[in-house]
C-alpha cells in the first residue's frame, strides 16, 4: 500500500542532519524529467540518482520505493486553480478552459497523465487521485458557473450538468492523449464552448 499525503504530512522527521534542499529539488525534478521520458515502469531510482547528481543513499534515505518518490515529485507539481469567475457564462467557460489546457497540455507536469493513467490501469495500488488533482478544482469551479448561469435563467432546468462539465474535460484530455503535443488553440476552445452551450442554453 503506497503511502498517502495525510500519512506523511502526520509522520514524524527522523533526527539527524537537515536535509537538502537543492538535493530534495534535485531529484524531484530528476523524477519528473525520467517519469515524463520511460514511463513508470521504466523509471529507477538510481537513475534518478544519477540524473539528479546525488548519491544513491541520497535518494533511498528520502524514499523506501520508487512509488513513495513519484507521488512525492507529483505532490509538488500540482497546481491551484486560480481562476476567479466574473459572472459571465462564455467569459468565464473560456478563460477556465484555458488554465485547464495550459496546465495539462502545456506544462510539462500535465504531460506525465498519461503514463500515470497507465499505471493506474495496471496497478490497483497507485493512487489515481494524483491524477484527479490536476482536473477536479477545475470540474468543480466549471460546474459552479454553470449552476449560478441555471439560477439566472441562462441554462436549462433539465440539463445534467456533470455531463456538460465532463464534454468540456473530455475533449482536452483527449487531445492530451491523442493530440500528439498539438495544444487546443483559443478559437478551438472557443468553438468547442459554443457547441456545449447550443445545446444547453434557454
Amino acid at each position: 500500500m503506497y503511502e498517502t499525503r495525510e500519512n506523511r504530512q502526520t509522520a514524524s522527521r527522523p533526527i539527524g542532519r537537515p536535509r537538502s534542499h537543492h538535493a530534495d529539488a534535485a531529484i524531484i525534478q530528476a523524477t519528473v524529467t525520467l517519469l515524463g521520458e520511460t514511463g513508470f515502469q521504466g523509471l529507477t531510482m538510481d537513475q534518478v540518482a544519477r540524473r539528479a547528481g546525488v548519491g544513491r543513499a541520497t535518494v533511498y534515505r528520502r524514499w523506501s520505493s520508487k512509488e513513495e518518490m513519484i507521488i512525492s515529485a507529483l505532490d509538488t507539481l500540482m497546481a491551484d486553480f486560480d481562476v476567479e469567475a466574473t459572472g459571465d457564462l462564455r467569459t468565464d467557460l473560456l478563460s477556465m478552459t484555458r488554465w485547464l489546457r495550459d496546465g495539462l497540455l502545456n506544462a510539462p507536469e500535465g504531460r506525465l497523465l498519461p503514463h500515470l493513467a497507465a499505471q493506474a490501469v495496471s496497478d490497483p495500488n497507485f493512487p489515481s487521485s494524483h491524477m484527479d488533482t490536476w482536473v477536479c478544482p477545475w470540474r468543480d469551479a466549471v460546474e459552479a458557473v454553470f449552476v449560478r448561469a441555471r439560477e439566472k435563467g441562462e441554462v436549462r432546468a433539465d440539463v445534467d450538468l456533470t455531463n456538460v462539465v465532463d464534454m468540456l474535460a473530455g475533449v482536452v484530455i483527449l487531445r492530451l492523449f491523442l493530440g500528439q503535443g498539438k495544444p487546443l488553440t483559443d478559437g478551438q476552445i472557443h468553438g468547442m464552448i459554443e457547441t456545449v452551450l447550443g445545446g444547453v442554453l434557454v
